[in-house]
Parts: structure tokens; C-alpha cells; sequence
């Protein structure tokens, strides 16, 4: 199925993009959230009316994305965690933790945006990749350290 995306979307493309995706995904997903609208020749000649409009709010978003990249270019996130004796993790760390701990140092992060590339579940220093709008990417580091136990 045809859509035209009203804005950009990580995976899919810019806002003004025609592309194609599985009607499911269309019906279910990008309509109802009003991301794309379906691809009918009045539509398309609307977009064609608005590309001016369309191109500044794109141009508005890569710039935001290059502040962004910039500001997380040398940033080194650190989670305290529970760790067992052989420092294991207990549970996981997930990119909701990750973009929990990005919004602490005051910087904006889509989870959607987080690539963890692994599972972590250990102790240690992991890359993260950070995939931004206008197909921008940047890596910050993850330390992952332990919860200092309590003395009484």
C-alpha cells in the first residue's frame, strides 16, 4: 500500500515521502496515528501544494537531529544496577533504561531511537547506537556498575 508520510518516521522515510508498506501496517498503524495518509491523487496533489512547507519542517528536524547528534557525541551514561556475585544482572537493561537515564543528563531520546545491539546483562562498558531523523547516528557509552550494598 502507498502512503505519504505527514512526518518523518525512523525506519520509513522523511515527511513528504511516498513509500510503500504492507496494508496492515498502514491500517492499523500509520493512518490511525496520523503519521502517513493513504496515497489517492488528491492527497498526493495536496503534498505537492505544501512541499515548500514540508521541506522547512524537514530542514527544521535534521537541524535538531544535528544539535542532538553534537550534544550526545561524547555522553557516557551510567546505571546502577543490582548485580549477583558473579556480576550478573538481575534482569536486563532495556532501551526504556537507557532513554531514562539520557532524560537525567537532559537529553531528549526517543526510546524508538535506541539501538542496543545486545542484550546487556552484565557488568561493563557497552556502545550504544542512537539513530536519528535524516538518517543521522551517533554512539554513546553505557557503563553498567553496581549497586553499593548497604552496612549497617
Amino acid at each position: 500500500m502507498r502512503v505519504i508520510l505527514q512526518e518523518s518516521y525512523m525506519n520509513l522515510g522523511e515527511a513528504g515521502e511516498l513509500v510503500n508498506v504492507k496494508p496492515g501496517y498502514a491500517r492499523n498503524f500509520l493512518l490511525p496515528n496520523k503519521i502517513a495518509v493513504s496515497a489517492t491523487p488528491a492527497n498526493t496533489k495536496l503534498f505537492q501544494d505544501k512541499a515548500k512547507e514540508i521541506e522547512k519542517k524537514r530542514l527544521t528536524e535534521r537541524e535538531k537531529s544535528q544539535k542532538l547528534m553534537d550534544a550526545l557525541k561524547d555522553v557516557t551514561v551510567t546505571l546502577i544496577k543490582k548485580v549477583g556475585d558473579d556480576g550478573k544482572l538481575y534482569g536486563s537493561v532495556s532501551s526504556k533504561d537507557v532513554e531514562d537515564a539520557l532524560l537525567k543528563q537532559n537529553h531528549v531520546v526517543d526510546r524508538r531511537m535506541i539501538v542496543m545491539g545486545q542484550q546487556i546483562k552484565m557488568l561493563g562498558d557497552y556502545p550504544i547506537l542512537i539513530k536519528l531523523v535524516g538518517g543521522l547516528k551517533t554512539q554513546i557509552t553505557l557503563k553498567i556498575a553496581p549497586e553499593q550494598a548497604k552496612k549497617n
